[in-house]
């Protein structure tokens, strides 16, 4: 499939400055998108949009937000206004591990709002341009933890199941309209989010980013929701067609309970 005749010239994706956001930014470079590289840190988009670039003769904007301002949309629309972006990725999320009373309801709201406010308002936005050309994309990634209740990281994961739900609801509205939507789901990935915690007493491994992106790239306009992995494919089944959801949360909570 030729991405850019499919979808546009420009893919943006926010968190692209490391973990899977990075790893968009690389396979999507390689079908010869050009990018849109979107997150906080300055430097770090700038080295991989020069690497990309070189590498793939594509064109790469480092574009420095901060996606929690009130006014982000306002800074990425001064760039991408001119521009014909066909391919939303909204990456860029939050996750906390822990006891729920130590996180403060502070850092709750800025989670929420980067995982479900901040991918809604890009939504609308770039959604209306994608309707009026009559084609285009969104991936969102979410979480197998969206798919079951999760003690220790009840909010997160709650994000994620908003993200899963609307997904599926979008695919069917905006499929007539010429716009694949997806939802990735991944299990345990080598990212500074899970960088803190020991995962060692789970029962799969942490996947490599670009594994994880990759199979979404593949997945979008085949498929709604893709979970990478096998041991996660396995995991996502059992709770959908053997355990009860009190089992699920229970099994969860037990495993949760060893990461921190």
């Amino acid at each position: 499939m030729n991405f850019k005749e499919k979808y546009g010239q420009y893919a943006l994706i926010t968190g692209a400055s490391s973990g899977i956001g990075e790893a968009f930014a690389k396979q999507l470079a390689k079908k010869g998108l050009d990018l849109i590289l979107v997150a906080r840190r300055k430097e770090r988009l700038e080295k991989l949009s020069s690497e990309l670039e070189k590498k793939h003769k594509i064109k790469a904007i480092a574009l420095a937000v901060d996606l929690l301002s009130n006014d982000f949309l306002r800074e990425i629309r001064e760039v991408t206004d001119p521009l014909k972006v066909g391919l939303l990725v909204s990456n860029a999320g939050m996750m906390y591990i822990g006891n729920y009373l130590d996180n403060s309801l502070e850092n709750d709201l800025r989670m929420i709002d980067l995982n479900v406010k901040v991918p809604a308002i890009l939504t609308h936005h770039f959604v209306q341009k994608m309707i009026e050309r009559r084609r285009g994309g969104i991936i969102y990634t979410a979480s197998i933890l969206g798919f079951m209740g999760t003690p220790f990281s009840s909010i997160y994961a709650g994000t994620k199941a908003h993200e899963i739900v609307k997904g599926e609801g979008l695919a069917y509205e905006l499929k007539p309209k010429g716009i694949d939507v997806l939802v990735l789901n991944p299990g345990l990935t080598e990212t500074e989010m899970t960088s803190g915690n020991d995962f060692s007493a789970m029962p799969m491994k942490l996947m490599k980013p670009d594994l994880v992106a990759k199979s979404a790239v593949n997945a979008l306009g085949k498929k709604v929701l893709v979970t990478p992995g096998f041991m996660n494919n396995v995991l996502v089944w059992m709770s959908k067609r053997i355990m009860s959801r009190k089992m699920n949360t229970k099994m969860f909570g037990m495993l949760m309970a060893k990461t921190f």
